[in-house]
């Protein structure tokens, strides 16, 4: 705790915010993103919370987040913590963000709840903002995965006993980019799921922007889909599809349909079989069924194709 006191006042002196006016700390846990969180109460009532990342091989997610607020937060059609503070010197970013309160856990959100964050999900996914110039560069980053990527993805569904299925899966990665860049370029969060999504007076408070990036916007609702699903929630996946449609102005047809297909089977392929191989049984064949499911779907989809 000594370490949190002192890394939490250097980085009130580098953001000119003197840390003597700090009243009281505490670390929030649960910060995936590897980054230190911290709430902060000041002498005046006012609280903040403070998010650090010291290690270097985790910089390059943080200084995204930091030019995340400094050139696109306040154009964004959702709603984010409001930007404080900041900090970037060689060995740290930090910033200073208002505070917001969680979301209930995933599996006690009502249905309208789910359909309102997809209605935001595809305000966001408009392609409203210039993303693919070169003033955002910094958005970009190679889709196409790396085969020791897909290599460590096949020994975890070795180790499944899996790899009969997954395998011909990976095999089709390029296949399955394809079909979700079937889909406009639009900005994405990059780790949309229920923990991200926080509370205020107003409603919604996107937070953890580490992962923003360009992309097609499929790729958001299966890592919140997946994720709800996997903790035990059942998000009303038709009903937030038919908000998210009518919200991003595109036409629910085919091609739409493949792109999801396609993002759920990439996430599940290559996000999914190292947790899975510490998740409890019941979890684990959740998931399983599903991308058995999905795989069905795929052939079916490649077949017609190919004819």
């Amino acid at each position: 705790m000594h370490d949190d006191e002192e890394l939490i006042a250097r980085c009130l002196r580098v953001m000119r915010h003197g840390p003597e006016s700090l009243r009281d700390r505490q670390r929030l846990t649960g910060a995936a993103s590897g980054a230190g969180v911290h709430r902060l109460v000041f002498g005046d009532g006012r609280v903040a919370v403070l998010k650090v990342t010291t290690t270097p091989v985790l910089n390059d997610r943080a200084r995204r987040e930091f030019w995340f607020y400094q050139a696109l937060a306040a154009q964004l059609p959702v709603r984010t913590p409001r930007l404080l503070a900041a900090a970037d010197t060689a060995d740290l970013t930090c910033l200073l963000l208002s505070a917001a309160e969680p979301t209930p856990p995933a599996e006690r959100w009502a249905p309208r709840e789910w359909v309102a964050a997809a209605e935001e999900l595809g305000a966001l996914h408009q392609p409203s903002l210039a993303v693919g110039n070169d003033r955002y560069s910094w958005l970009n980053r190679p889709r196409r995965v790396a085969r020791t990527e897909a290599a460590t993805a096949l020994t975890a569904w070795r180790q499944l006993g899996l790899d009969s299925i997954a395998g011909p899966l990976l095999d089709q990665l390029g296949q399955l980019d394809a079909a979700v860049a079937g889909l406009p370029v639009c900005l994405l969060h990059g780790d949309w799921h229920a923990g991200n999504l926080l509370l205020d007076q107003e409603g919604l408070v996107w937070a953890d922007w580490q992962e923003v990036g360009v992309g097609h916007g499929p790729e958001d609702l299966a890592l919140l889909w997946q994720r709800a699903e996997f903790d035990g929630a059942r998000p009303p996946r038709e009903a937030m599809l038919d908000a998210y449609v009518r919200a991003r102005g595109i036409r629910s047809d085919v091609v739409l349909e493949r792109a999801i297909l396609a993002a759920e089977i990439r996430l599940l392929l290559l996000g999914w079989p190292t947790h899975l191989l510490l998740a409890e049984p019941a979890e684990r064949q959740g998931l399983l069924d599903h991308l058995h499911h999905l795989s069905r779907r795929w052939a079916v989809g490649v077949a017609c194709a190919d004819a």
